[in-house]
């Protein structure tokens, strides 16, 4: 699997900003199926190529929602939320994160990489910064 990106990006930063709340609040928050799925086919390259972890990468949109949905089952009480911390240069977006249920909201901690083109997210990096010993 190969990534091919823009090498004279041209996206402006509000759209970078905008996209990086959209996957976070409206696809990775959003519980219900039909105002994810339409989300998902609007502000996701065709081709979006998802580096969740180093052993799981998810490429096109389907693939996206069916895992956005799994953790949503998977994790019934958790949200994400915003640290506030959102860098942008050239099409490059990055925004720190938390998730967790509503007494422990920053259970987990992360940050998303985002690669914008044509105005859709054309790939998107996950990193775990903080997670509970078990």
């Amino acid at each position: 699997m190969s990534l091919k990106i823009s090498t004279a990006p041209s996206e402006d930063e509000f759209t970078i900003r905008a996209l990086l709340s959209v996957n976070l609040f409206n696809v990775f928050n959003e519980r219900d199926e039909s105002k994810r799925s339409a989300t998902v086919q609007t502000a996701y390259a065709d081709d979006i190529i998802w580096y969740e972890s180093p052993d799981n990468i998810i490429q096109g949109r389907v693939a996206l929602n069916d895992r956005a949905s799994e953790l949503q089952t998977k994790y019934p009480d958790f949200k994400f939320s915003t640290d506030g911390i959102t860098s942008v240069s050239h099409n490059i977006g990055v925004l720190r994160w938390h998730y967790g249920p509503e007494d422990k909201p920053d259970l987990i901690g992360g940050t998303d990489v985002i690669i914008v083109e044509g105005g859709k997210i054309k790939a998107l990096w996950t990193t775990l910064d903080s997670v509970p010993e078990k």
